[in-house]
């Protein structure tokens, strides 16, 4: 009986790390490809979630293994709730709780799904099959939207407009490139290698189609990370090899005429030097953030520690557009198309400090990781890298965190690699980590055999 018991229980865990690992994939392939399709997969790892908590209150209720968040982890658990709070006070403050209530419910479905994935930790292979089949079929929608409907822009489903749109597609197919170190050391190599690159070249196609420009200011600090975790180890002529390579890549995608970069380069250094010389230009994307980032300075001068609010923040953008202190074409944006000042204007002091804190922690969670001689275990860390780096970026020229589905994609991928990293065993570990290898804060823990708990 006790035997009979025991393979129940494992098979049990089996269904519920499969289930785990579907809610990965899903999260990672869904955001770009249906209607409202960010929310599914975080909802699903949310509802598993729920049940890792009630198992708490009832043991019995089904098997799991569950596994220790760490300090860190704990860390970074805290810091998302406590975002949430002061989305909450600070909404409450400006009498918003409605605006803010799908961002909230985005970092709780966070929360709840890093409960599920410390309960039943889906393999790796799941965040990478996400992030191949997501650049995949991004690329081939985009190319079918550009062919066969003839789009200027490959865009999304709603809200998921081509900036939204193209940026997500970037970063996947940046996170693909982070798996090929990964890939190199499985056992099918190439089946994995062939399925990475191919959503990496999905990815990049899907952002270039898309004609936005903002989430390339991001490549010289993605390339940084990708130069730190990948390429500065390696001999001196490879490294040579690899940087030629990616130039002529962006080169590449620059001067032909069928991506229409060049073009919209064109377009915006010449809207930046009509702005400065106070000439009209022909088109108005970049004078229009120009003016929304001058009329959003203004209002957070006037109420740097509260803010605004955000419907206040837009009456009072409208106001100066008629009043002739703004241009009008700022009048149908209803946020600062910049994610610091969005925050800052809105929510004060708090919103650009909780914002700040979102991008800096992960940077120190995964920044040891790039020394790890473990390729499966350096590549997470630079795809945790790359998440705030590249959010860092775009947010520059977008205000991507006042969409649910910035912060969503944010808060669950976060979680995501986060788990994954602390929990997934390594190979080895640098002779200069492994002093510290016994600790359960230790972000590389070593290969070991971990208790089950009923």
């Amino acid at each position: 009986m006790n035997h009979d018991t025991a393979v129940r229980d494992d098979d049990t865990r089996s269904v519920m790390k499969g289930l785990t690992a579907a809610g990965v994939v899903a999260t990672l392939v869904l955001p770009v490809m249906l209607p409202g399709g960010y929310w599914w997969g975080p909802l699903w790892l949310a509802v598993l979630g729920v049940i890792a908590g009630l198992r708490r209150l009832w043991p019995g209720l089904v098997q799991a293994q569950a596994r220790s968040f760490g300090d860190r982890g704990w860390g970074l658990a805290i810091l998302l709730l406590l975002v949430a709070l002061g989305l909450v006070i600070m909404a409450g403050v400006h009498d918003e709780l409605l605006t803010v209530a799908p961002r909230v419910l985005a970092i709780g479905m966070a929360l709840l799904a890093m409960v599920a994935l410390h309960t039943w930790r889906p393999p790796l292979a799941a965040l990478w099959t996400g992030v191949a089949l997501g650049g995949v079929m991004s690329g081939a929608w985009s190319l079918w939207q550009r062919l066969e409907l003839g789009a200027g822009r490959a865009s999304g489903h709603e809200p998921l407009h081509a900036i939204l749109y193209g940026n997500i597609s970037l970063l996947t197919g940046m996170l693909c490139l982070a798996g090929v170190a990964w890939a190199l050391s499985r056992p099918r190599r190439p089946v994995w290698l062939v399925v990475l690159l191919a959503g990496a070249v999905g990815g990049v196609m899907a952002s270039v189609l898309s004609g936005t420009r903002g989430g390339w200011i991001a490549m010289p600090l993605i390339l940084l990370v990708f130069h730190r975790g990948f390429i500065s180890g390696l001999a001196g002529g490879q490294k040579a090899a690899l940087w030629l390579a990616v130039v002529a890549l962006l080169a590449g995608l620059y001067l032909a005429p069928q991506t229409g970069v060049q073009q919209r380069v064109t377009l915006a250094v010449d809207e930046v030097s009509h702005y400065l010389t106070g000439e009209a230009a022909d088109t108005s994307s970049v004078t229009t953030r120009l003016e929304m980032w001058r009329g959003a300075g203004r209002l957070i001068l006037e109420h740097p520690v509260l803010g605004h609010g955000a419907e206040t923040y837009h009456s009072r953008m409208v106001a100066m557009a008629e009043a002739g202190v703004l241009a009008e074409s700022v009048t149908p944006h209803r946020h600062a198309h910049n994610d610091f000042l969005d925050a800052w204007v809105k929510h004060g002091l708090p919103g650009l400090v909780m914002l700040l804190a979102l991008y800096l922690l992960p940077l120190w969670l995964f920044r040891s990781g790039l020394r790890h001689t473990d390729p499966g275990h350096r590549a997470l860390a630079v795809a945790g890298l790359l998440l705030p780096v590249a959010f860092i970026d775009f947010g520059l020229t977008y205000s991507f965190m006042a969409y649910a589905v910035g912060v969503v994609v944010y808060g669950v991928w976060l979680v995501v690699i986060w788990t994954l990293y602390r929990h997934v065993p390594v190979k080895s570990i640098p002779e200069r980590e492994s002093a510290r290898s016994s600790s359960s804060d230790d972000s590389s823990p070593p290969v070991r055999k971990e208790p089950r708990v009923a």
